[in-house]
């Protein structure tokens, strides 16, 4: 091949068989020369092999980052031997499971661009939904292509080839899909994929199609001595994808380990090595202003701040989770075809250390915002404790105040209200300002009557406050269907009825709502009743609860200690028949592996009380005014005793 480059003339010294005598006797005597245009030695010529990772220093323009412009690997030095594996000839598979702002989804991007300039097939990018995919495809994708000198020399200039979900390369094709279409999935065949957030809802599977990650899989069948299939995600919950693909379906995981600027030992980074002053009680605002936390080396007295962090990740190295071989090592020996990496948010230079303490400080007063700490921070998947608690356990939560009696710290009462036809159940809570709680009475009314009169005219004594009594500051009720003695209204309608005459900010309606919501408290407005269409003049409020995020809520408080915020008590008198109640709902897991709370006997309504006075204490319950001018005026307004959790009343 070489000499075919050779530009000075060549001699043909022997007769082609093809050649006649009399052509040969011409052709002897003459000379030819061979001249290869700029294009045919660029595809005849054996290109010299480079490193993903060099590659991306050389070709790829960072568009939209905080570091926009030339890639550089020393910003995330951990992505380099990620993308370098995957181009190994025996790597099929590259399982992620990352933390936001770790850069994993970029140098997926990297990845492509070294396959379209020197290993072209068709590619497929799935994302979880189709605006996600659309999103990425005009803000990612066609940006990394056009902005780098080399992979534009690819495109064929038309404007056509370079739609939203699919550009056409001179060639290879770049499609985009997303999880619930399997029409933007099937009938290609694809040498690499790349599945975004997996564990998020569009990568569930289907109930009459097979998962989106097998499908991906299947269109890989045609290339499958030579493919690719990088599968990255956040992890959520343990039968979440990204966490069984990574401990069910790798032959490796690796985990970064960084060197000590100070000392050079290597070292595993992990959550119990940061440090900061102040503990559990620290002031979040402060750390996270003034980045006070740190890092403390294993092996020296070194204190890393983020910027000796940096240097501290620009020296490390991947190894095996088991054997502690480097990641070149392992490679090199065992040939892997599907490899994992785990990358927790501490390890990169775009979160602060002080930023990872803000977060577990949150989580330690929240088990939403914990769950986000462990997804988002840790790289780990929340686990879904099974509560399985007995009446003793749930009476042991008792203290020395009787029934009726609010602790002298309270700074509010809540009351939850379940209605059932010929009555209805009821809990009184106590808040402090931290949010410990207190139950201060607990039964059963006959009537409307009885009700108003606990809402609006009942007060409760104050520990060891002389003369002093508290009144309750928010009441839930629940609106939830069933049989009505009147044939006029449903029950239902009812209880519209009841909250709108009664209601002047103390007395609320409210609904469990049938799908999870982003928040725990979403208040609604409806004008019409649910029978005959009647209009609601005025309109009325309805403040449709999580319930299962409440459920969780009241256990996750029943395991605080003492020296905890956001405790929960029982009064002296509390009986069995509460905790038998409190227990009639458990937490089960079904065959697909799916978490819920599952009632398993029918004497609930204890429990549902507790969930709604829970709701009104809650910081995401907030009757904006705009959604309280339109309930309709009222003349039975009463003077509420209490100020209450927030201070406005």
């Amino acid at each position: 091949m070489d000499q075919l480059f050779q530009e000075k003339p060549q001699t043909i010294s022997k007769q082609p068989g093809w050649c006649s005598n009399d052509m040969w006797a011409n052709l002897s005597r003459a000379e030819f020369e061979f001249v290869f245009s700029r294009a045919e030695k660029k595809i005849l010529r054996k290109r010299k092999p480079i490193k993903v990772s060099e590659w991306s220093e050389k070709h790829r323009i960072v568009t939209m980052s905080r570091l926009p412009g030339i890639w550089k690997n020393s910003v995330t030095p951990y992505l380099a031997s990620i993308m370098d594996a995957a181009a190994l000839p025996f790597v099929r598979e590259i399982i992620v499971c990352k933390t936001p702002q770790t850069g994993v989804s970029e140098a997926a991007h990297n990845f492509i661009g070294y396959c379209i300039d020197r290993d072209p097939g068709p590619v497929l990018y799935v994302y979880p939904d189709e605006k996600t995919a659309g999103e990425n495809s005009k803000d990612r994708i066609l940006p990394m292509i056009k902005s780098s000198p080399r992979l534009r020399t690819y495109l064929t200039g038309t404007e056509k080839d370079a739609s939203t979900l699919r550009i056409n390369m001179q060639h290879m094709p770049i499609y985009l899909g997303w999880g619930r279409s399997v029409a933007s999935i099937a009938n290609k065949p694809i040498k690499i994929a790349i599945s975004d957030e997996v564990d998020k809802p569009g990568f569930d599977p289907g109930k009459k199609e097979s998962p989106p990650l097998d499908l991906i899989d299947d269109r890989l069948i045609t290339f499958r001595e030579t493919s690719t299939h990088w599968k990255i995600s956040t992890p959520t919950v343990e039968s979440g994808n990204i966490w069984r693909e990574l401990n069910e379906n790798t032959d490796v995981i690796f985990d970064y380990h960084v060197k000590c600027p100070l000392c050079n030992n290597v070292q595993l980074m992990e959550f119990r090595g940061i440090h900061w002053d102040g503990g559990s009680k620290a002031d979040i605002k402060v750390i996270k202003n003034k980045k006070l936390a740190w890092y403390e080396c294993n092996f020296c007295p070194g204190k890393w701040d983020d910027v000796s962090r940096d240097m501290a990740v620009r020296g490390g190295v991947w190894r095996d989770r088991l054997t502690g071989l480097s990641i070149d090592a392992y490679l090199e020996r065992l040939r892997p075809a599907n490899i994992g990496f785990h990358i927790p948010s501490w390890i990169s230079y775009f979160v602060s250390l002080s930023e990872v303490v803000v977060a577990f400080l949150k989580g330690n007063e929240d088990p939403e915002k914990l769950q986000k700490f462990k997804n988002s921070y840790e790289g780990l998947p929340w686990k879904n404790i099974i509560i399985k608690h007995d009446e003793e356990e749930i009476l042991d939560h008792k203290n020395h105040l009787p029934a009726g009696v609010v602790p002298q710290d309270a700074v509010a009462l809540t009351c939850g209200i379940d209605v059932q036809k010929h009555g209805f159940w009821f809990v009184v809570r106590s808040w402090t300002r931290d949010m410990s709680n207190h139950l201060v009475q607990y039964g059963f009314l006959s009537t409307w009557k009885d009700v108003e009169n606990l809402v609006f005219n009942t007060t409760y004594p104050v520990e060891a406050k002389e003369n002093v009594q508290m009144g309750i500051w928010r009441a839930a009720i629940d609106t939830g269907g069933g049989k009505s003695e009147s044939d006029e209204w449903t029950k239902t309608e009812e209880i519209y009825e009841w909250v709108r005459i009664n209601n002047r900010d103390t007395v609320f309606a409210i609904k469990g709502a049938s799908n999870p919501q982003l928040k725990k408290v979403v208040p609604r407005v409806i004008d019409k009743m649910t029978k005959g269409n009647r209009v609601i003049e005025g309109g009325l409020v309805i403040f449709f609860l999580d319930t299962s995020k409440f459920k969780d809520l009241y256990h996750w408080r029943l395991g605080r200690s003492p020296e905890e915020s956001q405790t929960t008590t029982l009064n002296s008198d509390t009986g069995i028949d509460y905790a038998k109640q409190i227990l009639a709902v458990q937490k089960q897991t079904d065959k697909q592996k799916k978490v819920e709370w599952v009632q398993i006997r029918r004497d609930d309504h204890l429990f549902d009380c507790e969930v709604y006075a829970s709701a009104c204490a809650d910081p995401e319950w907030s009757p904006s005014l705009q959604f309280m001018a339109r309930q309709a005026p009222s003349s039975n307004q009463r003077r509420i005793i209490s100020r209450g959790i927030d201070g406005n009343k």
